[in-house]
């Protein structure tokens, strides 16, 4: 008994010790990148992890310098747009998918999941050449409508997890008491799977919010940059500038963790639930 109390508290304590480790591992580049953002110029690549001078002229000059606030506004705009649509579309699609078993909605549902196995890259050239038609290159609206393309069909698979556990009973009462199909989604379906509404939610936030590719294709001025394209605009062929671009990196990791580390419950209960179901 005595050996097995041992070999027990030892397996806890490097249980612990390694997700210490984990934990350090992963937040030191958080750590790093926001002490960075306070250095003093002249200390910045001293190696200290604790410098001995710390001044907030980087954020001053990104600020007052730089057009940062346009940037996201305009990537606020995008990742709420983004979000909202996508939310309202998976709901409705993974509703009819979890309860309409018929063959065509199968057929569609393997469709869904067909089409999210291809990158993004794929379908730059194409996209592009359709909004350029439609006059929508160099606007929010143009890039919303791409990242729609990657969003909402990972989110369909994803929610449709969701609604597949749900009971059908509770589907089935809904409609005997005379309820309509919208009824019974958005007052029994939507509070039952709202972890999994949360989670793709979370999902298009994030991807909208940080993605790079498709507005480095279709903005081209200087009003249309989202925030990861002007960050990146910071460092040239010849320079880079550490302060400003450190700055932004802070600025533009911090709604994303503070929106991750109160919703993170959620965000890993959808993607098990999507990972595990199918």
């Amino acid at each position: 008994m005595v050996s097995q109390r041992k070999t027990r508290t030892g397996a806890r304590a490097a249980l612990w010790v390694a997700i210490l480790a984990a934990t350090i591992y992963s937040a030191f580049p958080f750590y790093w990148l926001f002490i960075s953002s306070i250095t003093d110029p002249s200390q910045l690549f001293g190696g200290a992890l604790v410098p001995s001078d710390y001044t907030l002229d980087n954020y001053a000059e990104l600020f007052a310098q730089t057009a940062v606030l346009t940037w996201m506004r305009n990537s606020v705009v995008v990742a709420v747009v983004v979000t909202v649509a996508t939310v309202v579309v998976a709901v409705m699609g993974a509703y009819s998918l979890a309860f309409f078993g018929t063959r065509l909605g199968q057929a569609a549902g393997q469709l869904i999941l067909f089409t999210y196995m291809f990158p993004g890259v794929v379908i730059v050239v194409p996209a592009y050449r359709i909004l350029s038609q439609l006059g929508l290159v160099d606007s929010i609206v143009g890039i919303v409508l791409v990242e729609l393309v990657l969003t909402v069909p990972f989110c369909v698979w994803m929610l449709r997890s969701f609604f597949k556990e749900i009971p059908k009973e509770l589907f089935e009462a809904g409609r005997m008491d005379g309820a309509s199909h919208l009824r019974v989604l958005w007052s029994i379906m939507v509070p039952v799977a709202r972890p999994g509404i949360i989670a793709i939610a979370v999902f298009a936030f994030i991807f909208s919010w940080n993605e790079y590719l498709f507005p480095l294709v279709l903005v081209n001025s200087e009003d249309g940059k989202t925030l990861p394209i002007g960050v990146a605009g910071f460092m040239g062929n010849l320079t880079v500038q550490w302060g400003p671009l450190l700055a932004s990196g802070v600025v533009t990791v911090l709604p994303v963790l503070v929106l991750f580390v109160f919703l993170q419950r959620y965000l890993v209960q959808g993607l098990m639930a999507g990972a595990v179901k199918g």
